[in-house]
């Protein structure tokens, strides 16, 4: 008995004390300086679904907050372009759109945060489709004409962060960073498929069971599909499976 009791309190400690570290790392990615928000990305990602529902909280954050040491960064805040630098798609001065980007490199989704051009169509589609006030009532009282970009911004983003909110409680008791990464190389986006090579060919975090042999039996095949595809990303499928001594994998081991 005092054994099983034991062990019930380590379990207990254990699962706190990784809650809390997730809690700091979740918290650091509202700093200023990206350097310190770079040096947590992994950590994060790497906890895979622990860190799905707390991402998604930080998706209704609206803070703004202009990012500072970014000068070997590419995006679409940056102030200067120095010729060269690490792209990042998303526009990450605002603290739910960080979220958003680490939240796609864990699930291989798109959920529409790297896309910049807003407008009423898009914003009544979604309004129609997923938000909830219009499921309940049917209708919307957006104004949407007579809002400020910024103000327009926030309002998209709630709306997609209320669609995801919707999509994690439908797969959350069966979701897996490896089905995820099956799922992802044989839609029909090529934001997904991009971000789920790019994640094979390059990319250094975890995703558990993948194995070399789950590798050639589940994934290598829809790589093929897509390299004899005349889509965006068959050129990056290709150089995947160029890889004939499995460098991409042998680099996730380390």
């Amino acid at each position: 008995m005092r054994q099983i009791v034991t062990l019930t309190l380590l379990l207990t400690f254990t699962l706190s004390f990784s809650q809390t570290r997730l809690d700091s790392l979740i918290t650091q990615l509202k700093q200023q300086d990206f350097d310190k928000i770079f040096r947590v990305k992994d950590n994060i990602v790497n906890t895979q679904k622990e860190a799905i529902p707390k991402l998604i909280e930080l998706l209704k954050d609206t803070t703004y907050i202009k990012l500072q040491n970014t000068a070997d960064l590419i995006y679409p805040g940056a102030d200067k372009f120095y010729g060269h630098g690490w792209i990042v798609n998303y526009d990450i001065d605002w603290v739910s759109v960080r979220a958003a980007w680490l939240l796609e490199e864990i699930t291989f989704q798109n959920f529409g945060y790297s896309d910049l051009q807003i407008s009423e169509e898009k914003l009544m589609n979604l309004h129609k489709q997923n938000y909830t006030s219009y499921l309940e009532t049917g209708s919307h009282n957006i104004d949407f004409k007579n809002r400020n970009p910024r103000q327009q911004l926030i309002i998209y983003r709630l709306m997609l962060a209320d669609r995801v909110s919707k999509w994690w409680k439908k797969e959350k008791q069966s979701w897996t960073r490896f089905n995820a990464l099956k799922e992802a190389l044989s839609s029909n986006d090529e934001k997904r498929q991009s971000l789920a090579l790019n994640y094979l060919r390059e990319d250094k975090t975890q995703c558990y069971d993948l194995t070399l042999d789950k590798y050639n039996l589940e994934l290598k095949p829809l790589v093929i599909i897509i390299k004899e595809s005349t889509g965006a990303e068959a050129e990056q499928a290709k150089y995947l499976l160029e890889d004939k001594e499995n460098y991409w994998y042998k680099s996730k081991q380390k």
